[in-house]
């Protein structure tokens, strides 16, 4: 029998001889200093503090310039990072942790259990109802942000495995303008896209950008239905109003709000041959949504002096997620929530101690009907108060300590089968507070190199639920202690960054569905290691490798389910590869090119091979011509036309329904900047 350690050891020494093979030599780097262009700064504010990514232990991606006209989600992005991979009901998995939680679909509608990856654009949390109905485009966003590991000191609720953090563009003082066009082959899909920004008055700047995307689906649905189960249509709309009085220097105002809509397809299921890239419906109805979302928030920041800097958050957010199925049967959820959050910053100017103070309060109001299947109520409310400090000991040594109280009270009440004569209901009301603290070291190992060591808890909180024998039953939050070691390195004048993560997590109470119903397995563990370099080799030449060893185990189960342990969490391949490039030529022209490659791995907690799904490499590839005013870009994703597999569904004992990325797509896209 292979031991079960065997195929991380394998994956690691494959993959440590292949980046090998991608490190540059310091020859290929050592080029005179003014022939060549440094790598920029990157800041990371996902942490709720601005510190450039040399300074931040937490393992963190950030990703900036990713609108290039070939992907139309950040998700696509974001999944093609170290230890990530897609999750077929929208949210990515972050460390072989299911990031829509361990409900999607009808067991979310039925319990309303949460995802353990968050997403927040500008400061608000993203909604989520058993699967991603409404997306995020990469249209005029400035950076993304992917938080690898608990991130519950700072970020609060739904991080167990880690947060996204999407950061829009904000006005401008001067003068700025975009339009695009876009086609794809696959299906005809065809985007147009606008953006302006600039000064109102001396004070006042704007910003409005808007989207639309229309075609169909990858995916055929034979036979006929009421209405085209693959049509598509997307839309998106955002302003913003920045303030900047000159009668209080420091002081700004920002007013934002957005509108994002989405109708057609979404959930890319297929059965039979999965990549005859068809739904026959014998299994699973075909849908069609039409879902929205809509939020209004102001930011308000003060820098009261060099030290303290002052930003209070206030939002509101407005969410339905609605759909019909190919039987005419409907489900509509409403959600309306608010957010406040008021932090205090301390970050003197070579000062030996800086950090953060904040309170937070969430309110959630869900009402959902799915006709006579099932109907619910949830409530939710959060306050927190939570700090972070970091004590410079030496000129080698800092001291990083944080923590965070959490209060939370859920109330649910589930009826099934509403208005029938077997209906049935159950209610849940449930209040926890928690400390979630958190405690690290770093050593300043020498000017270019600092290392890192950190410990910190992740909670996701339980719930309630009806099984599949309409029987109510409740279920306990999932908590992790997580220990990491980290190392930023800046090379060869800035040139080249080199960022290493190990990490060892033990879990407690980990959720998972088992039987029909979320189960808190004992106890579970993960070990890993990430790698991420980027060079500048030449002026006009980037390169980017990542890569993700993973492993995972159940290490107690209850006497319920004694076959478990020993088993691998699901969506946890053991190898992740990212590689890239970008070679600017002459006359304007470019080439630009990726490779993603996900390892095998299973689509349940249970591990049963005919369940199994991963195992891909997906390449892309782009090349174009760009001037100061145009940007001509054309694109082949998924060059080989490999089949992606991101996980299959379990119907009736048997896995009959995959759920697919898309197959070999040819697109163009044009910009044109004014002002």
């Amino acid at each position: 029998m292979e031991h079960p350690h065997k195929p991380l050891a394998a994956a690691t020494r494959l993959a440590l001889a292949g980046l090998g093979g991608l490190t540059l030599s310091h020859a290929a780097l050592a080029a005179p200093a003014d022939a060549q262009a440094t790598l920029p700064t990157v800041t990371v504010t996902g942490e709720k503090l601005k510190r450039s990514l040399k300074d931040t232990s937490t393992a963190v991606t950030v990703i900036r310039d990713m609108d290039k006209g070939g992907e139309n989600s950040v998700y696509d992005s974001v999944a093609a990072t170290p230890n990530a991979t897609h999750n077929g009901a929208g949210i990515i998995n972050i460390r072989g942790v299911e990031g829509t939680g361990p409900g999607t679909g009808y067991n979310t509608l039925v319990s309303g259990s949460r995802p353990r990856v968050s997403t927040t654009v500008d400061g608000m949390s993203e909604s989520w109802n058993g699967q991603r109905y409404v997306d995020v485009s990469p249209w005029d966003v400035e950076q993304v942000e992917v938080l690898r590991g608990p991130q519950s000191t700072t970020q609060g609720r739904n991080t167990l495995a880690g947060a996204i953090v999407v950061n829009t563009k904000d006005p401008s003082f001067d003068w700025e303008g975009a339009l695009r066009a876009g086609y794809e082959n696959k299906a005809g899909k065809s985007t147009l896209a606008g953006m302006v920004s600039g000064p109102i008055t001396d004070e006042l700047a704007f910003r409005v950008a808007a989207e639309g995307l229309s075609g169909h689906s990858y995916i055929s649905y034979p036979g006929s239905t009421p209405w085209d189960p693959s049509e598509l249509k997307h839309s998106s709309a955002r302003g913003k109003l920045l303030w900047k009085p000159s009668a209080l220097p420091g002081f700004s105002a920002k007013l934002t709000v957005a509108h994002r809509k989405n109708k057609g397809e979404y959930l890319n299921y297929v059965d039979g041959n999965y990549f005859d890239y068809a739904n026959s419906r014998k299994w699973i109805k075909a849908r069609y949504q039409d879902s929205f979302n809509n939020t209004v928030s102001t930011d308000l920041q003060y820098q009261l002096n060099d030290a303290w800097s002052a930003q209070l958050l206030l939002g509101h957010a407005d969410n339905v997620s609605a759909f019909v199925d190919s039987s005419d049967f409907r489900m509509r959820l409403d959600e309306k929530s608010n957010t406040a959050e008021a932090r205090l910053n301390y970050a003197p100017q070579g000062g030996r101690l800086s950090g953060v103070m904040g309170v937070y309060y969430y309110d959630r109001d869900q009402d959902m009907d799915a006709q006579t299947s099932v109907a619910a109520k949830d409530k939710l409310k959060t306050q927190a108060i939570y700090g972070e400090a970091t004590l410079v000991l030496n000129d080698k040594w800092s001291l990083n300590l944080g923590s965070r109280v959490e209060r939370e009270r859920q109330r649910r009440n589930t009826t099934l089968q509403p208005g029938l004569a077997g209906q049935k209901q159950a209610a849940y009301d449930i209040t926890e507070t928690l400390f979630l603290p958190k405690a690290g070291l770093s050593y300043k190992y020498s000017p270019d190199t600092t290392l890192g060591f950190s410990v910190r808890k992740g909670y996701n909180a339980g719930g309630s639920g009806l099984d599949n024998s309409d029987q109510y039953y409740t279920y306990d939050k999932e908590e992790v202690t997580a220990y990491e070691a980290s190392s930023r390195s800046s090379l060869l004048d800035q040139r080249l960054d080199l960022n290493a993560n190990a990490f060892f997590n033990q879990y407690t109470g980990y959720q998972a569905i088992l039987g029909s119903r979320f189960t808190n397995i004992p106890k579970g563990e993960s070990y890993g290691l990430e790698l991420e370099a980027k060079a500048r080799v030449t002026p006009r030449l980037m390169l980017s490798a990542g890569l993700g060893l993973l492993d995972t185990k159940v290490t107690a189960s209850d006497a319920a389910n004694p076959g478990i342990q020993g088993n691998q969490f699901n969506y946890a391949p053991h190898l992740t590869v990212n590689l890239g490039f970008k070679q600017r030529l002459d006359h304007g022209l470019f080439v630009g090119g990726s490779l993603n490659r996900v390892g095998r791995y299973y689509s349940d907690i249970s591990n049963s091979p005919s369940g199994a799904a991963g195992d891909y490499t997906v390449a892309n590839l782009n090349a174009g011509y760009e001037s100061a005013r145009w940007t001509v870009r054309g694109y082949v994703n998924n060059l080989s036309n490999q089949g992606v597999l991101y996980s299959q569904v379990n119907v009736r004992g048997n896995y009959l329904v995959g759920v697919i990325g898309a197959p070999r797509t040819v697109g163009l896209s044009v910009d044109y900047r004014f002002y």
